[in-house]
């Protein structure tokens, strides 16, 4: 039994109207910038460093019971070939080793380790810790668990001495420890979430999401805001919403390249995102007042609404979509048929998934990572199996923040 185009049309209606523009129109629009309107944006960046312009930088790492990995964090920042930085980090109550590791460091003049006996309970809290004795003009946040590549500070810190109007700077964040299938599977997302997703943001000047592994700003604006904020569970998403509203510019360096280590376990990985989503509510709760509003320009009429429509709106469309396939369609008298059914709603969202990694991998400037293409074998799991657990996870998280159910860092 074969289907019609307008019974294809029908029965695809939603993610036709909902996710298909998303998808097709993010890679025309970069395509178009790629070809256009980088190489005058990285000539204009060539001439800023041939000025030789250096600012001091302070680097704040916040870590809580990062023993295993907070010494590989800072030796790739001492390997760092930014000459003028200073790195901070902060021990934030930790029950292990971390203190004494970070402390071998401490020899060099530029490292400063710092200890609260007791833990702040929240990351933002831990930042600001840091920032009392940092100096830089621009603050680097990375996490306790990242590595980062030689080069990618001076990426990080090259949009805010190109333009004075740029706040804050998203790194491009990937996937360091890739040695088990769910791993690899983050490493994926984070491929195309980065490279389309983040880069396209960039493009449109509607960053949502400075990462806490790899952001920088300009400090002198983040003390204005009161450093980060400790009243949402996702402080990198609550500052970057804050920096969005002074109407500073935020840009995506995609070549500040760092490498962070994922959840290893799918009970942790589901803590995460819990967290993730739940804070995520929280931002749009506690800046409501972005919507709409002629002030916040295209940030507040068309990107922060989309993005709540696509992350929040569009996932309970879906479920009532999936729910009227289910309810209309019939499994168990016409099986030939729910087989031909499933297999065409695989397919196309098979191909959805295929159009956005090889656009993630085309348009990957964070060296020419063509290893990134041996992730499409896991295309398949990523539709039947890891985005649909991610919306459950993320349902439950909105419940749980719905019902004010904390969940701590």
């Amino acid at each position: 039994m074969g289907f019609s185009i307008w019974e294809i049309i029908l029965v695809l209606i939603v993610p036709l109207i909902v996710e298909v523009p998303q998808t097709v129109g993010k890679g025309l629009l970069l395509l178009f910038y790629e070809l256009f309107y980088r190489p005058l944006s990285e000539e204009a960046g060539g001439k800023a460093l041939e000025n030789d312009f250096h600012p001091k930088v302070s680097v704040v790492v916040p870590a809580r019971n990062e023993g295993e990995y907070i010494q590989s964090t800072l030796e790739s920042l001492s390997e760092s070939n930014y000459p003028n930085m200073e790195v901070v980090v902060v021990d934030d109550g930790s029950t292990d080793d971390t203190y004494l590791k970070a402390l071998q460091h401490a020899a060099n003049p530029n490292v400063k380790v710092v200890r609260r006996d007791v833990a702040s309970g929240s990351k933002a809290k831990a930042v600001g810790y840091g920032m009392l004795f940092a100096k830089g003009e621009i603050v680097i946040v990375v996490d306790g668990d990242t590595v980062v590549e030689r080069n990618s500070i001076n990426e990080l810190v090259k949009p805010l001495t190109v333009d004075r109007g740029v706040v804050g700077v998203a790194g491009n964040v990937r996937v360091l420890n890739r040695e088990n299938l769910l791993t690899r599977l983050q490493a994926y997302e984070y491929v195309v979430s980065m490279e389309l997703g983040r880069r396209w943001q960039g493009v449109v000047g509607g960053i949502l999401v400075i990462p806490g592994a790899f952001g920088a700003f300009r400090r002198e604006v983040l003390e204005s805001l009161g450093r980060m904020h400790a009243d949402t569970i996702t402080e990198d998403f609550d500052m970057t919403v804050m920096l969005q509203k002074t109407r500073g510019r935020l840009a995506f360096a995609p070549k500040a390249v760092a490498w962070t280590r994922a959840p290893k376990r799918w009970r942790e990985w589901v803590r995460q995102r819990l967290r993730w989503s739940a804070g995520q509510l929280q931002v749009y709760m506690k800046h409501v007042d972005v919507f709409f509003k002629k002030r916040f320009g295209l940030f507040g009429w068309i990107i922060a609404p989309n993005n709540v429509f696509m992350d929040i709106g569009a996932l309970f469309l879906r479920a009532a979509w999936l729910t009227a396939i289910l309810a209309f369609t019939p499994f168990t008298s016409n099986l030939t048929y729910a087989v031909r059914l499933s297999a065409l709603i695989f397919t196309f969202y098979l191909a959805l998934e295929a159009l956005s990694l090889l656009s993630a991998v085309l348009l990957s400037r964070a060296r020419a990572r063509k290893e990134d293409l041996k992730y499409a074998v896991l295309a398949p799991l990523m539709v039947v199996f890891y985005r649909p657990l991610h919306s459950i996870v993320r349902f439950t998280a909105y419940m749980k923040a719905a019902l004010k159910r904390g969940v701590g860092w």
